[in-house]
């Protein structure tokens, strides 16, 4: 058994956690304070994987910070907030610094706590240029991008690096886990510093993409 699928074990999915709260007063659809309607209910996974870094002075990563532009692929809509889970970590992670990219500049913005880049996540030169810019290793990576496998694979080669030892690397929004599970084989062999597993989490709502990878650092 890895040691994600251990600590997973005591997940349940229909309980409502503070996350679950946060996430959803901020408009993201990562959860809800109703979780058992909520598209996603990623946030009672997390609640297990992060409980420990919550009051510690982390540095957080998020790619894709939501676009509301129609010409955009995989864009929130009209009623969509950009940033809506940037604001619910820093709230969630008190001492935290957020960091986030997006291909959409029209989504960029800056906080006392939150600093967010330009970033195609397709593009290997350009996922470099931005790491340059920040210069600093992450407890957190969440991939909330472009949901494509192609996309994902990308940026996951081109970032796991940034990890440190004891923090995760989350690709959310899994449409196709068969396809991943190929990359997942060869992420297995090539990472042998990480654990590296896709969960489904099981929801009364979502049955197409309600799927994350995660990948842990142990050493």
């Amino acid at each position: 058994m890895s040691s994600i699928t251990k600590k997973l074990s005591g997940l349940d999915e229909t309980k409502s956690t503070l996350l679950c709260e946060i996430m959803g007063r901020n408009k993201s659809d990562k959860g809800n304070l109703d979780i058992t309607k909520s598209w996603h209910n990623y946030t009672t996974v997390y609640d297990i994987l992060f409980k420990d870094f919550k009051d510690k002075e982390i540095s957080l990563f998020e790619l894709g910070l939501g676009s509301i532009n129609p010409n955009m692929p995989y864009n929130m809509g009209a009623n969509g907030r950009p940033g809506a889970s940037l604001y619910s970590w820093a709230e969630y992670f008190p001492k935290a610094k957020i960091y986030a990219a997006d291909i959409d500049k029209n989504t960029l913005f800056n906080t006392e706590r939150i600093e967010t880049f330009f970033c195609d996540q397709k593009n290997k030169i350009r996922i470099k240029m931005m790491w340059k810019k920040i210069n600093k290793d992450f407890d957190i990576i969440v991939e909330d991008g472009l949901h494509e496998i192609y996309a994902n694979v990308i940026f996951f080669e081109n970032s796991i690096h940034k990890i440190k030892i004891g923090g995760y690397f989350i690709i959310e929004d899994i449409a196709k886990p068969k396809e991943m599970s190929f990359h997942i084989s060869r992420w297995k062999n090539n990472y042998l510093n990480f654990d590296i597993e896709l969960i489904n989490i099981p929801s009364s709502v979502n049955n197409y993409d309600n799927n994350m990878v995660i990948a842990y650092r142990k050493y």
